[in-house]
């Protein structure tokens, strides 16, 4: 694995499309309500993931990596002023056992899979280890601190690296060779080096296939009131005035370049572009014409990306300042499915902050495993792409139940299910930058449009739908929807393009608005902690599929740790026959394929029964709670 990872532009454009199927005519909600019957202990439920032992698990212990033996002894070595420890949990997590931690004064920095903590304390470590349910305690070994990618290093090679410090503080270091890591990995501070990332680009008719057009012309959901954030090369001429392209007049909140002084031109073609499919209000309009725009210009004065912060938390903080609650990001690292810092970052704004980011899911396809950072963050909504319908095109642009052949697909390095959704994405037509050459496009169309593709093109489709979703919630079912509930209503509303489930290819389907507009829901009403459980019930009928969705907004995972779900809730399902469906289990009898990796469970039933059905949330391990969750249900 290569130490310094490319950062790629997700462009690979799309078009909008009519679909020939039939659409249930709108409602300004679903035809079914969700009852809450409370919060219980798991003791009485009468089927729960059944505990099981477990110990902390690192990267390094699961990537094949040759470590010469003269560094391997260096990274076994523990110094003498060492605070940094892993706190080992005989199995799940309760609240009162973190407390009783943190009450002997322990930092706790990470958790690491299974039930085990990374810890920072001065104390005598048999105060730790008496504690009830505490196992045994360890060094943290500067070997967990290095990203395997780096291990393979030579002596004298130069690298770039990013150093994730104990408050979770980014910076950049340049390295001369792998001794000089190893030698920084033991400072008491550091909680994890890793390669720095160098990010790239990930490059009408779609309208119709991912059913925006419903939502516009049956529903009147344009996004009004609801401001988008892009991040990407630039904005057309770079200035807010009457030079601007006519897509975005008059709907720029606020306009930041980031990457060169005082300039967010758009010579590359594809920033515009990307705005121009969220929100464009021209000839050929955007999924969300009526929302406003925050656009943050991350184009350097080379063409590459400098413009990115170290910390994303400062791009989302910037654009959550200037009213942005959506943040769309059509570029990545292909790093092959890994949790990276950034990821991190995601995962952590996310989580302290009530904004929906997207980000490409990638053009490493189309093998497995090639899902591009930050792309691969548990919060966010990757995206990737199916074909668009423009059959004049030839034949990647002729079957929208097809994936794109470009677009990454999953699973992460630790297992998970992504991209998160998919939606068209070549030869998709939208706002043309004055100053970019034909050379940027895929085809031109005139002077003011253009086509592009990629996965890049594909995430500004559904970041469009999100602002049409998240004004639907708010005008029409008088909530503000949670991060996590426009993502399960999205998964739920989602549309199988053959693929089935789970898949690594689509994800959980291609984007139909129409459904997603139609859930029944939860909106992070409740939240859990070890060993409790949430019980509500509704009402189906026969004949009408049924999808449900749990999603949680989870904490950040450890980027050292070999897999990155830190709460792990579970979804039971039970049907008016007493019949048991568990989450993501969709093999015969459904009820003992447990998954601990994901935090997204679906329950899909394609023939349900009448009468009423019982979801059940479960807290099997809740080590950095309470959590709370949303549902989304289609029927």
């Amino acid at each position: 694995m290569k130490g310094k990872k490319r950062v790629v532009l997700s462009v690979v454009a799309s078009a909008a499309i009519l679909a020939s199927v039939m659409v249930s005519s709108p409602t300004s909600g679903a035809d079914f309500q969700v009852n809450f019957n409370g919060v219980k202990s798991l003791e009485n439920a009468s089927l729960a993931k059944p505990v099981s032992s477990g110990e902390a698990s690192f990267l390094v212990d699961t990537e094949n990596i040759n470590i010469p033996k003269g560094i391997q002894k260096k990274l076994e070595a523990v110094s003498k002023n060492n605070e940094l420890y892993i706190v080992q949990f005989t199995g799940p997590i309760s609240e009162e056992e973190r407390k009783g931690l943190e009450s002997l004064g322990v930092s706790i920095l990470d958790y690491i899979p299974d039930y085990a903590f990374i810890v920072q304390y001065s104390g005598a470590t048999k105060n730790i280890s008496s504690l009830h349910s505490v196992e045994n305690v360890q060094p943290f070994l500067p070997l967990y601190k290095i990203d395997p990618a780096l291990l393979t290093k030579g002596a004298s090679q130069l690298v770039q690296a990013v150093i994730l410090n104990t408050k979770h503080e980014n910076k950049n270091m340049k390295f001369n060779g792998l001794d000089e890591i190893v030698q920084y990995a033991a400072n008491n501070e550091v909680l994890y080096i890793s390669p720095k990332p160098e990010y790239e680009l990930m490059n009408d008719v779609a309208r119709g296939i991912v059913k925006a057009d419903v939502a516009q012309n049956n529903y009147g959901l344009y996004g009004q009131g609801q401001v988008v954030a892009v991040a990407d090369t630039g904005l057309d001429t770079g200035r807010n005035d009457s030079s601007m392209h006519e897509a975005f007049r008059g709907k720029i909140t606020a306009l930041y370049a980031l990457g060169r002084t005082n300039n967010a031109n758009d010579p590359n073609g594809h920033g515009t572009h990307v705005a121009g499919s969220v929100l464009g209000n021209a000839l050929n309009k955007g999924m969300a014409p009526q929302a406003n725009l925050v656009f943050q210009s991350i184009m350097d004065s080379s063409g590459g990306l400098g413009g990115l912060p170290s910390n994303l938390n400062t791009l989302f903080s910037q654009a959550w300042n200037a009213g942005a609650r959506i943040h769309t990001n059509s570029w990545g690292a292909p790093v092959n499915g890994a949790y990276t810092a950034n990821s991190r970052q995601v995962d952590e704004y996310v989580r302290n902050n009530d904004m929906t980011v997207l980000f490409a899911a990638g053009n490493e396809g189309p093998n497995s495993g090639t899902i591009s950072a930050p792309g691969t963050a548990k919060n966010a909504i990757t995206v990737g792409a199916t074909e668009n319908y423009r059959p004049s095109f030839g034949s990647i642009a002729d079957n929208p139940n097809h994936i794109a052949q470009f677009s990454s697909r999953g699973a992460t390095r630790d297992g998970r299910i992504k991209p998160d959704v998919t939606a068209p994405g070549t030869f998709i037509l939208s706002a043309r930058s004055s100053l970019a050459p034909d050379s940027s496009f895929w085809a031109n169309y005139n002077s003011k449009f253009a086509y592009m593709g990629g996965t890049s093109m594909a995430t500004p489709i559904v970041a469009g739908n999100v602002a049409q979703l998240r004004e639907h919630f708010i005008k029409n079912r008088g909530i503000t929807p949670k991060p996590s509930l426009i993502k399960a209503a999205l998964i739920a509303g989602a549309t199988d393009v053959g693929l089935g489930y789970p898949s690594g290819d689509q994800g959980w389907g291609r984007v139909t608005l129409d459904k997603s507009l139609n859930v029944a829901y939860v909106n992070e009403a409740t939240a859990l902690t070890t060993g409790q459980k949430a019980t509500y019930s509704f009402q189906t009928q026969a004949g009408k599929p049924l999808k449900i969705s749990l999603v949680w907004t989870d904490a950040p995972g450890s980027t050292t740790a070999s897999y990155t779900l830190v709460n792990d809730l579970d979804l039971v399902i039970t049907a008016p026959n007493g019949q048991k469906y568990v989450g993501n289990d969709f093999s015969y009898p459904y009820d003992n394929n447990w998954d601990g990796r994901n935090n997204v469970e679906n329950v899909f039933i394609n023939a349900p029964q009448s009468g009423t059905y019982t979801i059940e949330v479960q807290a099997y391990n809740v080590p950095s709670g309470p959590q709370r969750f949303s549902l989304a249900i289609v029927h």
